[in-house]
Parts: structure tokens; sequence; C-alpha cells
């Protein structure tokens, strides 16, 4: 019998994302959409940012597909973090509406790494380690 822990992914924040629970299952990001004006949130809400209208948020499944807005090459890592620098990050356009900032996978750290308007794929990625070591996850999107 190994005394060895097995190492959890822990969300960086509930609710924000849909973690995988299988090989087949696919990470997606969770939204809100208005049933009266059709305007779609992300993070959820539940009050409507558009019409202003509370209870009319229902949760939806958001693309993992995006398209690249701006990006930028960061040299320094937040308090906190370990992760390798430089890194990307960016901000991406859902097409249900939503613009978000996210860290890029999958490419090198480079200014000519990536081509504004190019297609990005959402992931789900470790951000770093927690006190216990296990893996803390966080969406990002890399290029398709």
């Amino acid at each position: 019998m190994s005394d060895q822990v097995e190492k959890k992914r822990i969300p960086v924040r509930e609710g924000f994302f849909h973690m995988p629970e299988s090989a087949e299952d696919e990470p997606y990001l969770i939204g809100s959409k208005c049933r009266e004006c059709g305007y779609v949130a992300w993070p959820s809400r539940p009050v409507c940012p558009a019409c202003v209208r509370d209870d009319t948020m229902e949760e939806v499944a958001l693309s993992r597909r995006a398209e690249l807005v701006s990006f930028s090459v960061l040299y320094q890592a937040p308090a906190g973090f370990d992760f390798s620098i430089p890194y990307i990050q960016a901000t991406v356009r859902l097409p249900e509406g939503p613009t978000l900032f996210t860290m890029v996978s999958g490419v090198e750290a480079r200014a000519d790494a990536l081509k504004i308007g190019q297609e990005m794929e959402m992931i789900v990625d470790k951000l770093r380690e927690d006190e216990q070591g296990n893996d803390v996850v966080s969406w990002k999107f890399r290029p398709v």
C-alpha cells in the first residue's frame, strides 16, 4: 500500500467554469442569459446588466471557442503565483458576446506567437499549487 496521497484538481473559483469529470467530458465557461432581453453574461449574474431585471437570468454553458481581441507578453508573475515567465495574458470574445481576460497556453510567450482575430479554444489547466500540493486549475485559452 502506498503512502502517496493523490493530488486533487481544485477550481480557482467555483461556478466560473465546468471542470471535465471524464475524458469524454469537455470544459466550458458557465454564464447566464436573460430570458427577457437575451443578454449573455460571464460570469453568471443574478440580475441582467442590460435590462436590469431580477430573476430573468438562466445558467448557460458558453462556447469553448473565442476570438483573440488583444494580448500581452508579461515578464512578472503576480504575487503568490509560481508559473513560468514570460507568459501571455489575453482578452478573448465569445460568440455569445462576453469578452473576458484569460491566460494563454500552448504557445511560446513571444510577441509574434498570436495574431489578433485568431480562433482560440478554452481549456482547463494548472494555475498554481495550494498549500497541500493540490493543483489549483483555471480556465485558459489556446490557439486552435
